[in-house]
């Protein structure tokens, strides 16, 4: 985590393995599964929905104990992520029937209730439902935020600056903040158009945000405040944080660093603006 303007701080999940934040929610799920017989190496197949992120998270997860996995990932999504699942390991599945017009959920549902006829033994890790991807951010990526920030001398509040694609990490980092002793505001960074707490949903290029559903794991009481951010706004932020930073961050990373970056003035020196690089640019050129 780095302070890159005067009270903005930035913690770098684009660093991790598999280049984002997922990877800890991932490894989380697949090790709890594991523990609780859910998975079994050499029998299961790990099956999952997503834009990317959390895809690259369960190839590494998995492939350390030797688990194959399986992914619907939509035609939308970055092409250049599609072809390094596939180098890394995932099988990326329903090609043919998402060209026909079935969501990937469609098409994780088709293999489940087709798994016997397939010849599989699939354990669905489902990041929009799974409490274990709350607790993973919760315990481990708030956990270390809170942590980091304790090296800052007196820093008692804090603006957390946040998306929401299923919501674990909004809630899980908002509660290990809170429960560390500091005060805590969210803003809710949303596309222009877009309002998910009721559901509405317009076509943009912030991959991770404003998926198309309401966020099922939200907690929507930590929620202060929600700011829209246009397409134009991100761009020119990704172009002034790559310009003065050296950061090439992602186009959802890159509009709430726009909405933070507003927030950061005239505060106290025990006031810090926080928000999070989730992934890096070059997914998206």
């Amino acid at each position: 985590m780095r302070e890159i303007e005067p009270n903005l701080l930035l913690k770098l999940e684009f660093d991790n393995p598999g280049a984002s934040h997922k990877v800890r929610a991932a490894r989380h799920i697949v090790r709890c599964a594991v523990q609780a017989g859910h998975i079994v190496p050499g029998l299961t197949t790990v099956i999952e929905k997503t834009g990317g992120n959390f895809g690259f998270g369960l190839v590494l997860a998995c492939s350390e104990i030797g688990v194959s996995v399986e992914l619907a990932v939509g035609l939308s999504f970055s092409p250049l992520k599609r072809h390094f699942l596939e180098l890394s390991g995932a099988k990326l599945i329903g090609i043919d029937q998402l060209r026909a017009g079935s969501t990937p959920r469609e098409v994780v549902e088709w293999h489940l209730a087709n798994a016997g006829r397939l010849g599989k033994s699939y354990f669905y890790t489902d990041q929009f439902n799974n409490p274990k991807n709350i607790e993973a951010h919760e315990y481990e990526t708030g956990a270390e935020i809170a942590q980091q920030l304790k090296d800052l001398d007196n820093i008692k509040n804090i603006s957390f600056v946040s998306c929401a694609g299923t919501g674990a990490h909004l809630t899980g980092i908002t509660r290990a903040l809170l429960s560390a002793g500091y005060t805590v505001d969210v803003t809710l960074v949303e596309p222009t158009g877009c309002d998910s707490r009721n559901s509405i949903f317009v076509e943009h290029k912030f991959e991770g945000m404003a998926v198309g559903v309401k966020p099922p794991l939200l907690d929507w009481d930590l929620v202060s405040d929600t700011v829209h951010i246009d397409h134009a706004s991100m761009l020119a932020t990704k172009q002034r944080i790559a310009a003065t930073q050296g950061y090439i961050v992602g186009n959802t990373s890159a509009a709430c660093l726009a909405a933070a970056s507003a927030l950061t003035v005239q505060l106290p020196k025990s006031h810090k603006v926080l928000t999070i690089a989730y992934d890096h640019g070059l997914w998206y050129a």
